[in-house]
């Protein structure tokens, strides 16, 4: 389940957008649960609408926006992102 929740942060008056990726939504060779485990230093690849990472020394591509119709721009944001056996977060600050 690809999920965004989207709600204004009054303390910073920002708008903000959290996103849920579940491991069994990610390209097929990294579904497996413990393979999230050795993915590091996820980033949002504006021109590719994927999320790279490093896994076993490698740069591969763990997500594609683009099958669920979502595009992302960077022009107004910025992001934080963490990966974990439970899948990926991305938190979207607009400001």
């Amino acid at each position: 389940m690809f999920r965004i929740e989207c709600g204004d942060n009054t303390d910073s008056n920002t708008l903000e957008m959290i996103i849920n990726i579940l491991p069994d939504e990610l390209e097929p060779e990294f579904r497996e649960s413990w393979k999230m485990g050795f993915i590091t230093q996820p980033s949002i690849d504006y021109a590719d609408n994927a999320i790279w990472a490093i896994f076993e020394g490698k740069n591969v591509i763990i997500f594609r926006f683009k099958e669920y119709g979502f595009i992302n721009d960077n022009r107004y944001n910025s992001y934080s992102i963490s990966a974990g056996k439970a899948g990926i977060t991305i938190k979207i600050d607009k400001k």
